[in-house]
């Protein structure tokens, strides 16, 4: 979701280290992609969202254990709600950032320059953005 020319990140502790996130998570049997991330948006942000066109999409694998991860980013909007963190012990934070915030944070998986792209306007050239990994 952005906002006044800024993206909501989410922060997750895990084993010590903090790293940023969008928010969203996995899809449940039965359930849309649309329908998922509007029940993560809920579920780590208190938010009501609703999703528009997809602005990229990628693979996480893990080498060392085969873990395979699709992230399927959207465009997202407000439709209300105030954010507040939900009650995942992995939540630590979130904050809306800029283009060239972006581009200093630990994000997972790793697509910094897609995110200011999109933020600038210029979308990321392409949807598939091929796999990415990052370890912790």
């Amino acid at each position: 979701m952005t906002e006044n020319d800024r993206v909501l990140l989410i922060a997750h502790r895990k084993a010590g280290n903090v790293y940023w996130l969008l928010p969203g998570g996995g899809v449940e049997f039965s359930e849309s992609m649309e329908c998922a991330l509007m029940r993560e948006f809920r579920e780590e942000l208190h938010l009501d969202v609703r999703p528009g066109d997809i602005a990229f999409i990628s693979d996480s694998i893990n080498p060392e254990n085969g873990r395979h991860i699709v992230n399927v980013c959207f465009h997202c909007e407000k439709q209300g709600g105030e954010i507040t963190l939900g009650s995942d012990r992995r939540l630590h934070s979130f904050g809306f950032f800029t283009a060239g915030q972006v581009a200093d944070l630990r994000i997972f998986p790793p697509v910094n320059a897609e995110l200011a792209n999109v933020l600038g306007g210029t979308g990321t050239g392409r949807i598939y953005l091929g796999a990415r990994w990052m370890d912790l």
